[in-house]
């Protein structure tokens, strides 16, 4: 059968057209566009239009490829979310990189703490402006936009539904919100009802695979055929993991936007101990748990691809990697997650403004800026990983890695070092892989997650790098602690 991904990033987005038999995979991109929040009113928002059109084209471009396209599925990225009222989106959804999209965030923390919040929904990521604490705004600071919605819808089901679909809840993108209780896979309504907060503008929660229906007239008017919209793995990082050929007990790192650490379980753990190291509890494919914790990764790097483009110089990835490897390693370090970092400046200047306060040698030329974040996010993602192996009764010995990192041979030779464990890349497009997956589950042209993962193994070719260098590397963990996270 001939399935369509569309895959949304806070940075882009993709369309895959696949096609999946009992015994055979093939997946390859047809469509690709950029996606930045816009600012409009003092606010930066998605630009739902655009978005929805965007995706249509690459709907269109798919068709004229296959012979007939039977379902279509969207996953984006977690947190942000839409509200309607009679079937109409009230306004284009503000982006949680919005600086003012969380503003009554320690207000929130107050009124309940950290801990109650932890105990009822299985997440931490408090470095992850959560919708939760965007929703908690929206009701202190304009309460009667929430007073008139009807429903909420995170942003692939909005997508879905501007396409045709019936309006639901799905489990994994749901779990990204703190609003879910992670052991009964449905809303924490008495955390939500605790901080006056609306229960009944969200919908049913239901499992990866649920048929939503045929796509819209006006595009079925241009896609021969009229697909059907299916859920996929709606939310990035769980299409991704359901991509990855994971077993044993090797961790995953799905590297986008964000980097998403962590390991696959049957159960959540809501220990004292993965309270202590800031783990949380998403929901994943057939009844999974994915126990991990959250690093702001490639946005830094894209940041300055932006900043470096709009300055007229070069950004293709070969010459501002060729360059990184001729800069000094770890000269530099900065901590990803510091609130120092936004949106709301050139990235290169913050990067170096962050240099100069922690007294290090400030990052010169494209090189030296690159270096430093790689640097950064390996040297992050493995004090993240001890992190998450004391919460754990048998820490990971491998990585599998997924997203934009794969194609980094770089990034992965420093993961292996940083991390001193072997680092599994591939495949490279284990997001579009892990949507069109749990498509081909949802029509039964798979049995099962397991089935499907040895699938792709058999399909698709992974790269494997050996930790080599490991020196300077627990001197590099021990400055970046120190590092402020301001």
């Amino acid at each position: 059968m001939n399935h369509v991904a569309i895959d949304i990033g806070a940075s882009g987005g993709t369309v895959y057209l696949g096609s999946v038999t009992p015994t055979a995979f093939d997946v390859k991109e047809v469509h690709r566009f950029d996606n930045r929040p816009v600012e409009r009113d003092g606010r930066y928002v998605w630009d739902l239009s655009a978005l929805r059109e965007r995706i249509v084209e690459g709907i269109e471009i798919a068709a004229e490829q296959a012979d007939g396209l039977d379902t279509v599925g969207v996953d984006t990225w977690g947190l942000d979310f839409g509200l309607l009222s009679d079937g109409a989106v009230l306004r284009d959804p503000v982006s949680y990189r919005d600086p003012d999209a969380t503003a009554t965030r320690e207000e929130l923390f107050d009124a309940v703490g950290k801990r109650r919040l932890f105990e009822a929904t299985g997440i931490t990521n408090w470095n992850t402006p959560n919708t939760l604490w965007q929703l908690h705004t929206l009701a202190e600071r304009e309460p009667e936009l929430l007073e008139r919605a009807d429903s909420l819808l995170m942003m692939p089901q909005l997508l879905t539904t501007l396409l045709g679909g019936r309006q639901a809840g799905e489990v994994t993108v749901a779990s990204t919100t703190q609003m879910v209780d992670p052991s009964e896979r449905s809303w924490a309504t008495g955390l939500l009802e605790e901080l006056s907060l609306p229960t009944e503008i969200l919908p049913p929660l239901e499992e990866p695979g649920q048929r939503l229906g045929p796509i819209a007239d006006d595009v079925a008017q241009r896609v021969p055929g009229a697909p059907e919209l299916v859920t996929p793995a709606s939310h990035d990082t769980a299409a991704a993991v359901a991509g990855l050929p994971l077993d044993g007990n090797a961790a995953f790192l799905n590297t986008g936007s964000w980097f998403i650490l962590g390991v696959e379980r049957d159960e959540p753990i809501r220990s004292d101990a993965g309270f202590e190291h800031a783990v949380s509890n998403e929901l994943g494919v057939d009844g999974t748990v994915r126990l991990l914790q959250n690093v702001n990764g490639f946005f830094l790097l894209e940041e300055c691809r932006e900043a470096w483009r709009e300055a007229g110089d070069p950004v293709a990835y070969d010459h501002l990697l060729s360059a990184a490897r001729n800069a000094a390693p770890r000269a530099a370090l900065v901590d990803p997650d510091a609130e120092a970092f936004g949106i709301d400046a050139p990235m290169p200047e913050q990067i170096r403004q962050y240099c100069r306060r922690t007294d290090q040698p400030v990052p010169t030329g494209q090189g030296g800026i690159v270096r430093c974040l790689l640097d950064s996010l390996v040297t992050k993602t493995a004090l993240e990983l001890e992190g998450l192996a004391a919460v754990v009764d048998d820490p990971p010995s491998s990585i599998n890695l997924g997203g934009g990192g794969v194609r980094n041979e770089l990034f992965c030779r420093l993961l292996a070092d940083a991390t001193g464990l072997p680092v599994v890349a591939g495949p490279v497009e284990a997001t579009a892989i892990g949507n069109l997956l749990t498509q081909a589950l949802a029509v039964d042209t798979v049995p099962d997650l397991a089935a499907g993962r040895r699938l792709v193994e058999s399909a698709f070719e992974t790269t494997r790098y050996e930790p080599t260098d490991t020196d300077g590397w627990e001197r590099a963990k021990a400055r970046l602690t120190d590092l402020p996270s301001a």
